[in-house]
């Protein structure tokens, strides 16, 4: 039961991890369009981002039912997420005032989060004094 709570932790540490990377690469995105006067790039990457994030946590919470109760029903899954995400993808559509690649773009925030921190963020923690380059 030690192990158990242990992993969770670090689980809980790692979920924390990328959800704040995640909305910070959205932020810096997104006044990067403010400071380029591209309001509606700013308003897709904000509003891909939070449902990707909410999309995020979905996913998280599901795994760990998953641990914990080995099973059981899933009323919110793979189908439930999708659509999810298909609606800030309908709201840009239909508004013009938010950019749609953009919010493509927010849509990508996690995924782009998970894989600065695994191949860019742990990088250098991983290297060893002698295996830097001089």
């Amino acid at each position: 039961m030690l192990f158990s709570s242990l992993a969770m932790s670090d689980y809980a540490t790692l979920k924390k991890a990328l959800i704040k990377k995640a909305l910070l690469l959205s932020l810096a995105a997104a006044c990067i369009f403010l400071a380029l006067n591209l309001k509606s790039a700013a308003k897709g990457i904000a509003l891909g981002s939070i449902f990707s994030v909410v999309e995020f946590k979905l996913m998280a919470l599901r795994l760990e039912r998953r641990f914990v109760r080995q099973g059981g029903r899933d009323y919110f899954g793979l189908i439930g997420r999708y659509f999810l995400l298909a609606i800030p993808l309908i709201v840009a559509l239909k508004l013009p005032s938010i950019n749609f690649f953009a919010t493509v773009g927010g849509i990508f925030a996690v995924k782009a989060a998970i894989f600065y921190h695994v191949l860019i963020s742990n990088r250098h923690l991983s290297m060893n004094p002698e295996d830097t380059p001089s």
